[in-house]
């Protein structure tokens, strides 16, 4: 309707009998420069977004809807020169960022972006961090430096003690600057004191899953109490590592974890024995568990009592730790150099002392052996 309305308001005018009607706003509507104007501007805003910043003419129709106060490339070429000082490629982050929030396009790059920039840089998040998580969580570039960024970070640093402890928070969870409220954290943090857990934990915690600062409080008071039920100390790493995992999976993915070590013929006392040795347990995926079970068990003849005893085995990597190790033990074993040792031993031990053990002091006895090891040589066929 309001195409055919600006037709015929134009070809009234062309046949130079056009009268004004009453309404002179629906006139100044629909004359013919602003409908002109407002394709020509679309265009032109897409374009931009496809030429300058990378875009895909999907996307860039889609982010050019929320930028239509753009008139001229003056203001956005501003940020995008600034983007890219600190960092921000024009093939990774550029389109990232503009993608997820092309309003930032329209932020002042001198009186909004780069106090902000500055500021992180200031605090010693290095350039190529910055430009990735800023990428991945423009939001954070929202917030006010004065009353939400300034305010998180200084409580942040009171409660780790150090400016690399803030970083290493925005490192690992860039969305706890875009979402968190100073007032949030910090009923959070008196919560878990409330209910015992020491300081260190806390630090703990927070260090090494930031999203414990953005969970709902009532949540986060449940998925505590459940560790503790559980038999979880508050004072050690366990306790961090359990809580990680409620927060991370959902119930469902929980149980359907549970489910593939249950067809792997673990009991459901096997699980929890597991689990409160090894959390993290249930966050590997059913395809890892199932082949490292399956090569444990299947070749390597250990029994599920040994593996419960040491879940973290489930989580090695089959192909750069676990069959490497064992075919370089054999070998040593076959030439009767060293005898197979406990398999605890040989899986759990250090890269370095593992090399320094099983591969430098052999070396001139089978200089081929670190090749083998890494898999640049074929092993030799085993004697019979």
């Amino acid at each position: 309707m309001f195409a055919i309305v600006c037709r015929r308001g134009l070809k009234a005018l062309l046949n130079n009998n056009f009268v004004p009607p009453k309404n002179t706003a629906l006139v100044r509507l629909c004359s013919s420069s602003v409908c002109i104007n407002a394709s020509e501007k679309s265009f032109t805003i897409s374009s931009y977004l496809i030429n300058s910043c990378g875009l895909s003419p999907n996307d860039a129709i889609s982010a050019s809807k929320k930028l239509c106060s753009i008139k001229s490339p003056e203001k956005p070429d501003a940020v995008l020169k600034l983007l890219r000082e600190y960092g921000f490629t024009d093939a990774n982050h550029i389109p990232r960022i503009i993608t997820r929030r092309p309003t930032v396009l329209l932020a002042s790059p001198n009186n909004n972006l780069l106090p902000k920039l500055k500021f992180f840089r200031s605090i010693g998040v290095p350039l190529p961090v910055l430009a990735q998580k800023l990428s991945a969580e423009p939001y954070v570039l929202t917030r006010s430096l004065k009353n939400s960024i300034i305010p998180l970070y200084n409580y942040l640093k009171s409660l780790l003690g150090s400016n690399e402890g803030v970083v290493l928070v925005f490192t690992r969870s860039p969305n706890v600057f875009s979402r968190c409220w100073t007032k949030g954290v910090s009923s959070n943090i008196s919560m878990m004191r409330e209910l015992g857990v020491p300081h260190s934990t806390i630090v703990s915690l927070v260090l090494y899953m930031p999203s414990v600062l953005i969970v709902n409080k009532d949540k986060l008071d449940g998925y505590i109490g459940r560790a503790l039920e559980m038999g979880f100390d508050v004072c050690r790493s366990g306790f961090v590592a359990a809580i990680s995992v409620f927060i991370d999976l959902t119930e469902s993915t929980l149980e359907q974890k549970k489910e593939v070590l249950r067809r792997c013929g673990w009991s459901e006392n096997d699980i929890k024995a597991a689990f409160l040795r090894y959390p993290i347990i249930m966050k590997f995926s059913e395809k890892k568990i199932m082949a490292n079970m399956d090569f444990l068990a299947n070749v390597l003849g250990c029994d599920i009592d040994a593996i419960v005893q040491y879940p973290a085995f489930l989580g090695y990597s089959l192909e750069k730790r676990i069959k490497p190790r064992c075919l370089v033990a054999r070998i040593l074993n076959d030439k009767g150099l060293k005898s197979m040792t406990s398999l605890v031993t040989l899986l759990t031990l250090s890269e370095d002392k593992f090399l320094k053990r099983y591969i430098v002091k052999y070396e001139k006895d089978i200089p081929e052996l670190l090749d083998i090891y890494r898999g640049k040589s074929s092993p030799p066929k085993k004697s019979n």
